[in-house]
């Protein structure tokens, strides 16, 4: 494998060489320093099965070097290294077709396991990352009526026929914020009672408990 590996921090740049020396034996490493140097090695007509960029050095601007290089060289194999691994950066790295985005938290035989997964044809994402995604399609769908955190477990204690009492005990605040969120939702979801909110909570998919 032909790789070319840009990070502007040598020392990082040494301890992931000597990783990938040893997970790949014939592995070959040219080294960059910025997004400059990167794109004249690829102008030179270099050709790499692999290009790594650091997110954060020079040139890059985060996401946009990363748009930059993939017009410029739309069937380049990318990926990705940085420090920081923001939902929200990764998502628009892997949405710009970039292969895997690589957290410089892993362990050097972890970085290496990334990087083979990559050089077969596969895409790495960081574990926190699809977790982080699942939660908010998960949030999305359950949150689909606009409830908040709080109603959502308010509505739970209604599903389970407790009385506002109860509910309040259980989530240790006020029988009357209880009496508050009810009326929020019940607007919400557009029922005009308990019973309604119940049967509504069911039919949605708003509530965890299982029916028969």
């Amino acid at each position: 494998m032909r790789l070319l590996f840009a990070d502007d921090h040598p020392m990082f740049l040494d301890a992931v060489r000597e990783h990938l020396n040893r997970a790949f034996p014939d592995i070959e490493i040219q080294a960059a320093s910025n997004l400059d140097e990167v794109t004249t090695k690829l102008l030179n007509k270099e050709d790499y099965d692999l290009v790594v960029l650091d997110f954060s050095m020079p040139g890059m601007e985060g996401t946009e070097g990363v748009r930059r290089l993939r017009e410029m060289y739309p069937n380049l194999a990318i990926a990705v290294t940085s420090g920081v691994a923001r939902t929200r950066d990764v998502k628009t790295v892997l949405d710009l077709g970039a292969q895997g985005y690589l957290p410089k938290t892993l362990t050097g035989s972890a970085y290496a396991g990334a990087l083979r997964v990559i050089a077969e044809g596969g895409t790495y994402v960081p574990v926190e990352t699809m977790q982080a995604m699942a939660a908010e399609a998960s949030d999305r769908k359950v949150n689909a009526e606009g409830l908040t955190p709080r109603e959502l477990e308010v509505l739970e204690g209604i599903a389970d026929g407790k009385p506002n009492k109860q509910i309040a005990r259980d989530l240790e605040i006020h029988e009357v914020t209880v009496k508050l969120h009810a009326r929020s939702i019940f607007k919400k979801i557009g029922v005009q009672n308990r019973s309604q909110a119940a049967v509504a909570a069911r039919d949605r998919g708003l509530v965890s408990r299982e029916w028969v």
